[in-house]
């Protein structure tokens, strides 16, 4: 069966061959059983040990940052990972790095024999792009879906910019795109009878959205901001996770669904930011003092991914589909000053109303976009 055209892919399966291996400023062996994860975990201690063989998990944004490391660790634990990257020979060097690494033993390993890492192309920002993506012979063929991860996304931009079908492009890349490919996927998600999970990465930038006029989301008659369209994209995906959650407990399908905020860290994310060089160079400048990130709030990309890891496994999560999590925990559980001010959900993000209205809305849109 071809691809559909406009779609590509490749596969690595992990072996001994000698590819250059990313390397990471953690430690290089995985921990075990931790009596508690928080704020400096990294994602292969958020894992906790739990193997993965023969499941399937698809990451978007794959190629890079958190999304890299997400796509490492799972794939660590045995999962077969989908590498989704808008480039895909750019994902293909990602994918070749990690299963080099897995393979030598430089980068830690959870399972006996890491899963396959295969990339297929696939651009939020383009509707039709999604479309190909689920239809192509890689993701079709799967058996099932353990683990979707929403994680690609774009921040920041200083003006505003709209995608293939004329969304607002941070609220259409990191929201419209991401729910679209998820109704796309549930059919199969839900036929195939094993449990799933849906992890969709928010922000505390949430906060930013003051509110959601279901009627301007396209920011058409509101004046742009990069940081208040920011976070319209980030409250929608928090709303996005809950509402999926309903559905599936409504529908009686062990699919559950939870958003995280990852943390404060600098990735490529912050590439189209007004400012990103600066931003940049303040990261780095914190990054040579150990443990200096940490102390004012900062983590590293492994540990940025941590909370997403802790998300795809945690058992204690099971009842607790739809919640916001950060830093391993339940956001609104997080005690102290802290935890109240950037784990916390927002109380438009905790709106049981406003979500099932943004997927309605959101549906709409898609429809009479396409």
């Amino acid at each position: 069966m071809s691809p559909p055209a406009g779609a590509e892919f490749s596969s690595v399966q992990i072996s001994h061959q000698k590819l250059p291996a990313i390397h990471h400023p953690t430690q290089r062996v995985l921990c075990t059983m931790v009596a508690k994860l928080g704020f400096y975990s990294n994602a292969a201690q958020a894992l906790r040990e739990a193997d993965l063989t023969g499941k399937t998990a698809i990451v978007t944004g794959g190629n890079s940052g958190l999304g890299a490391e997400t796509v490492r660790v799972l794939a660590s634990a045995g999962a077969d990972v989908i590498l989704c990257s808008r480039n895909v020979a750019a994902g293909q060097e990602v994918a070749d790095s990690i299963a080099a690494g897995l393979a030598d033993g430089t980068q830690p390993r959870a399972a006996a024999a890491p899963g396959a890492i295969t990339v297929v192309q696939l651009d939020l920002a383009d509707l039709q792009s999604v479309e190909a993506f689920a239809k192509h012979a890689a993701v079709a063929r799967l058996p099932a879906i353990h683990l979707l991860v929403l994680n690609a996304g774009i921040m920041g931009l200083p003006t505003k910019q709209l995608t293939a079908q004329g969304f607002e492009a941070q609220w259409g890349t990191n929201h419209v795109g991401h729910q679209h490919l998820t109704q796309l996927l549930l059919p199969k998600m839900k036929a195939q009878g094993a449990p799933a999970r849906v992890v969709a990465l928010s922000s505390y930038g949430h906060n930013f959205a003051k509110e959601l006029p279901l009627d301007d989301l396209n920011w058409e008659r509101r004046k742009y901001g990069a940081w208040p369209s920011y976070g319209q994209a980030k409250l929608s995906n928090a709303l996005f996770a809950r509402e999926l959650a309903r559905r599936m407990e409504e529908d009686g399908v062990p699919i559950k669904a939870y958003s995280v905020h990852p943390g404060f860290i600098n990735t490529a994310l912050s590439r189209n930011m007004s400012g990103a060089t600066v931003l940049q160079r303040v990261f780095s400048t914190l990054a040579a003092v150990p443990g200096l990130l940490g102390a004012v709030g900062a983590k590293t990309i492994p540990q940025g991914a941590a909370t997403t890891v802790f998300a795809c496994v945690a058992p204690e999560l099971e009842s607790r589909s739809g919640e916001y999590l950060a830093d391993c925990q339940v956001g609104s559980d997080v005690p102290g000053i802290w935890g109240r001010r950037f784990c916390a959900p927002s109380k438009l993000a905790r709106d049981g109303e406003l979500a099932r209205s943004l997927w309605e809305q959101t549906e709409k849109m898609i429809q009479a976009a396409l």
